[in-house]
């Protein structure tokens, strides 16, 4: 069988598509067997990500013509059987069995205010049509699972969970040369807690900075704060002005992948207040690294962090407040919960992933 996977998603920069790509395309390499697999770029620096693969490149950075046009000729000439699509929309005009890899509905949540208004038409639009579409669908928690039911009115039968898992590059780091090194190249303070991600309304920083109020008085901690310019988020810098917190809050905007392991290491702890997550991968990433976590007990973050991380409303700013410090101050306490989270990880593996899809796949294609 000939599988196809796009992988225009890798272009954008950073976050979960392109972590979900970059991890899951080697896996699905490796565990294909007997089918071929054909790994379809838009630039040519991503080639590589499958050895002994084919990796084909169509040039291109205008999504619609490469997704609506470029790709489905490509997949026709190949005469591909099946297509996997990582970025929640399958296009029209694809002539062979096809799976969405869908990652939330944060989009069709209107109090969210998560995406520009254009992006959120296209894909409310789009993310039915494309379930409709589907052989299959893959999603990333059983909350996503939950929402595309709700919202898409999608057979359950159709949808598989697919869990995410923490690159093998997250991991605790001894080198203190290394540990060194990041801490000068980034300015960062010698204690912090820290937050990774972008700055959109749904991820609740404006909230976090209310909580850090509260007790950045009490802890000699910074809150360092990763992520560059995000859709609507002047909240964060007003918040920034009106409490006053400018010379406790490191922005470091964009992280370069390989420094990321060590800012997790070097953090107190990491703290992920968000409203809304399809999976939620900097909790995994952060216990991998031995970093204890506070996380928000919304949407999946508690099927991700399980009991290893103590889960707080993320819409009351003391319940979070309390929870840092609490973690802070509670040297027994954090080494329970790197213990915890050490063994919460082990749950999740690419592996186990791609090995769920690829079954999926040939199961569908065997009944079709």
């Amino acid at each position: 069988m000939k599988i196809a996977f796009s992988a225009r998603g890798l272009s954008i920069p950073s976050g979960g598509v392109h972590q979900l790509i970059k991890s899951l395309v080697p896996a699905l390499a490796q565990l294909r067997g007997d089918d071929e697999l054909f790994v379809i770029h838009n630039q040519e620096k991503f080639r590589g990500l499958a050895p002994d693969c084919s990796e084909i490149v169509i040039k291109g950075n205008n999504r619609i013509w490469w997704d609506f046009v470029r790709l489905p000729k490509i997949l026709h000439k190949l005469k591909i059987d099946a297509a996997i699509f990582p970025k929640n929309i399958i296009p029209f005009f694809i002539n062979c069995p096809s799976y969405a890899i869908i990652h939330d509905l944060a989009y069709f949540d209107r109090k969210l205010n998560s995406y520009p208004i254009l992006d959120t038409i296209y894909i409310r639009t789009m993310i039915p049509n494309s379930v409709r579409k589907a052989a299959g669908v893959f999603a990333v928690s059983e909350n996503t699972k939950k929402d595309i039911v709700r919202l898409t009115n999608c057979d359950p039968k159709k949808i598989t969970v697919t869990y995410e898992a923490a690159d093998k590059i997250y991991r605790p780091i001894k080198d203190t040369s290394c540990l060194q090194a990041v801490r000068q190249k980034y300015k960062l303070p010698d204690n912090f807690i820290l937050y990774v991600g972008s700055l959109s309304p749904r991820k609740n920083i404006a909230g976090l900075l209310n909580a850090f109020s509260q007790i950045c008085q009490k802890i000699p901690h910074n809150l360092v704060l990763t992520g560059s310019k995000s859709w609507k988020d002047s909240p964060v810098y007003q918040a920034m002005h009106r409490l006053n917190l400018g010379d406790r809050i490191n922005q470091l905007g964009y992280v370069e992948s390989e420094d990321m392991p060590v800012l997790y290491n070097l953090a107190g702890a990491y703290i992920y207040p968000s409203l809304y997550e399809g999976f939620g991968l900097p909790v995994l990433e952060a216990m991998q690294c031995g970093c204890p976590v506070v996380a928000s007990n919304a949407t999946s973050i508690p099927e991700v962090a399980g009991d290893a991380a103590i889960l707080v409303n993320p819409l009351d700013t003391t319940d979070i407040a309390q929870a840092i410090y609490r973690v802070l101050s509670d040297s027994k306490l954090q080494k329970e919960l790197v213990y915890a989270g050490f063994q919460q990880t082990k749950k999740f593996s690419w592996e186990r992933c791609a090995n769920t899809m690829l079954k999926t796949i040939r199961q569908s294609i065997g009944e079709a």
